[in-house]
């Protein structure tokens, strides 16, 4: 029987990777007080994208980098960009699910936030298989 991978294992692999690459932590819930840097996992959309010989489905992902408080962009920058370098890593998943496609799809906003953190938001799509299709 097949199994789609479930999405609480891929935040798990996802945060797993994230935080072993970048040496920051990283939360699908922020506690209050949390000191600034960190990373938010948010899972947007999951999707199905079979191809003709394998069950696929897309995980489509905002990663949020929170920089700590300050007028310049370079450590919101450095976020990013330690983020990418962890993200060039493939995800450790659960027997039975490969990775067909991990990629950015862009940064989606660069904002300062009331708390005078900076903010950016990066996208990422991972193309899961979780089995193989055949002919009876």
């Amino acid at each position: 029987m097949l199994k789609k991978l479930g999405l609480l294992d891929f935040h798990k692999a996802l945060k797993k990777n994230i935080e072993h690459f970048t040496s920051k932590r990283a939360y699908d819930y922020v506690p209050d007080g949390t000191p600034a840097p960190f990373y938010v996992i948010e899972v947007v959309d999951k999707y199905p994208e079979d191809t003709k010989v394998m069950w696929a489905e897309v995980f489509s992902v905002w990663i949020h980098a929170i920089a700590e408080e300050n007028e310049s962009k370079i450590g919101v920058y450095k976020l990013v960009q330690e983020l990418e370098e962890a993200l060039t890593m493939e995800l450790d998943l659960p027997d039975g699910y490969e990775i067909l496609r991990q990629n950015q799809t862009g940064i989606q906003s660069l904002q300062k936030d009331e708390s005078g953190e900076w903010h950016a938001i990066v996208a990422y799509d991972f193309k899961v298989a979780y089995g193989f299709k055949s002919k009876i």
